[in-house]
Order: C-alpha cells, then sequence, then structure tokens
C-alpha cells in the first residue's frame, strides 16, 4: 500500500481557496517549497481534483506541462472531461489511487473534498502545510486535523518580504 503525503497552503481559519483561486494570489516562496517538496524524487505524483486542475491552468495559463517532473492524478467522476487534459490522468475513485504502488512518492494536493477523502486514511503518514499569517475571505477550507494524531516535525519561520506580501510558516506533521 502506499504512503501518502498531503501538500497545502493555508491561510487563518484554514482557508485554502475561494472562488476557485488562491485568496492570498501569488507568493513565490511557497510555490518554491512546493516544487521543491514535490520534485526531486523519481516518480513523483500528484493527487487532484478537477476544480484544482482548472485553477492549475488558470494560474499558469496552459493545459499542458502544468507540474514538470511529476504525474498528475485527477480524481474526477467524469473521465471524459479529462481528454482535454492530455499530461494528466483521470481516475474515478480513491481505490484506484490507492492501489498506485509504492515506488514513488504520493502528494495529495487539494482541493477540499480531496484533502478530506485523504486525511483520514491511515496511508496518510504527512503533510506539509504553509500557514500563510493572514486573514482571507474564503469559501474552501482544508480539514481540522486532530492534535491526538498529528505530531509537529519541523516548523519553519518566513517574514514577508518584497516578493512575498505574508509571512509564513512551513510546517511538517507528522500522524502519531
Amino acid at each position: 500500500m502506499p504512503a501518502f503525503e498531503i501538500i497545502v497552503a493555508v491561510a487563518k481559519d484554514n482557508v485554502i481557496g475561494y472562488k476557485g483561486q488562491l485568496p492570498w494570489g501569488h507568493l513565490p516562496r511557497d510555490l518554491k517549497h512546493f516544487r521543491d517538496i514535490t520534485t526531486g524524487h523519481s516518480n513523483s505524483s500528484i493527487i487532484i481534483g478537477y476544480n484544482t486542475l482548472n485553477s492549475l491552468c488558470r494560474m499558469f495559463r496552459r493545459r499542458t506541462n502544468l507540474l514538470p517532473g511529476r504525474k498528475i492524478y485527477v480524481l474526477t467522476h467524469d473521465l471524459q472531461k479529462m481528454e482535454r487534459f492530455p499530461d494528466c490522468i483521470g481516475v474515478s475513485n480513491i481505490d484506484s489511487i490507492v492501489r498506485l504502488g509504492t515506488r514513488s512518492r504520493i502528494f495529495v494536493a487539494g482541493g477540499e473534498s480531496i484533502y478530506h477523502q485523504f486525511i483520514s486514511l491511515p496511508q496518510t503518514r504527512v503533510v506539509h502545510m504553509t500557514r500563510i499569517i493572514a486573514n482571507y475571505h474564503g469559501d474552501t477550507f482544508f480539514p481540522l486535523l486532530p492534535l491526538n494524531e498529528w505530531r509537529s516535525k519541523k516548523e519553519e519561520f518566513h517574514p514577508s518580504d518584497e516578493k512575498n506580501k505574508h509571512a509564513m510558516q512551513f510546517v511538517t506533521l507528522m500522524r502519531a
């Protein structure tokens, strides 16, 4: 059975999105952190939902080569929609993802319903969280993590600067 690692950026109150976008906009330090964690491993895979796929396409202004060096699996009930995204692999249920195997690192990168499906799986062992130190209104949220199930393994604070309008903290949590 594969192990899953969640990767997420959250503002206060666990806000992760608003109207299909990151409410805080472009934060280069967080994007670099995402890239550093999810690349450099042979056969890295990213699991996302269809709405997150569309958000990535809007952010990068393209439908191909969205996350170079990583295989993208899209969890969707309508696999025909995936024909527009030749670089992505559509899967219709979580059981298909669970059968991927253990040869690669598998990162779960949203959105809200995808996080909810994976956070409770015992195979989900790590959460890489960027805490954006800011308040934002949102319509999508990361689930609350039971404190008795997760322990902080690493924390790294970064102040705001000329390229990153908000301070942020990179936190690695391990399932207890």
